[in-house]
């Protein structure tokens, strides 16, 4: 007996029904629910979406409408692959609409056709200065200064591990190298911008 003939039995929700698609066991099947899901947030977290747990809500949503609406089944996955699909692709235009949106407003647009003001002026000093002062320290500092702080939070430990094995050094040992080189640069920085 599959859902549908279930179906035609009782009164099941299409959330039933869905569950019954996944395993006849509702334990496995509520198990089997979680492994999906965690597969939906994946495949949207891989391709740099955010909010990966609601536009798995959303396939979700589009597959039990489809349930409603009589549609046959016949594998769950794969169905839901294609939803998946189908949701990142709207997604990606919704995306792609703001930020037509946002590039089009007149507001942007005037800071777009603004010249140049002082704080813009200041940063490019500063960035000058910036780039001077690190060419002053020798290439080893200069080497690792940038790879201790050119990193992102995610890969920052294991960066930072992996620069303190290549340096056979103490993760401690390298805090304060880094320290120490870091007040040289912004000293130097500072007294640059002031000239």
């Amino acid at each position: 007996m599959n859902a549908f003939s279930i179906l035609e039995t009782t009164k099941l929700t299409s959330f039933d029904i869905f569950l019954a698609l996944l395993d006849a066991d509702r334990n496995q099947a509520g198990e089997e629910y979680e492994k999906l899901r965690r597969r939906l947030i994946k495949f949207f977290e891989w391709r740099n979406c955010e909010m990966p747990e609601e536009l798995s809500d959303t396939v979700f949503d589009r597959f039990l409408r489809k349930i409603s609406e009589g549609e046959e089944i016949q594998n769950v996955t794969a169905y839901a692959a294609t939803i998946a699909q189908f949701v990142f692709k709207e997604y990606l235009r919704s995306n792609e609409r703001q930020n037509q949106l946002i590039e089009d407003a007149p507001e942007i647009q005037n800071i777009k056709a603004q010249e140049p003001n002082a704080e813009d002026e200041k940063s490019s000093q500063r960035l000058a200065c910036f780039d001077k002062c690190l060419k002053e320290f020798s290439e080893e500092n200069r080497k690792f200064i940038i790879a201790y702080y050119d990193t992102d939070e995610r890969t920052m430990i294991n960066s930072r591990k992996k620069l303190a094995d290549d340096m056979n050094a103490s993760l401690n040992t390298l805090r304060i190298k880094a320290c120490r080189l870091k007040a040289k640069l912004e000293d130097c920085t500072v007294e640059c911008c002031k000239k």
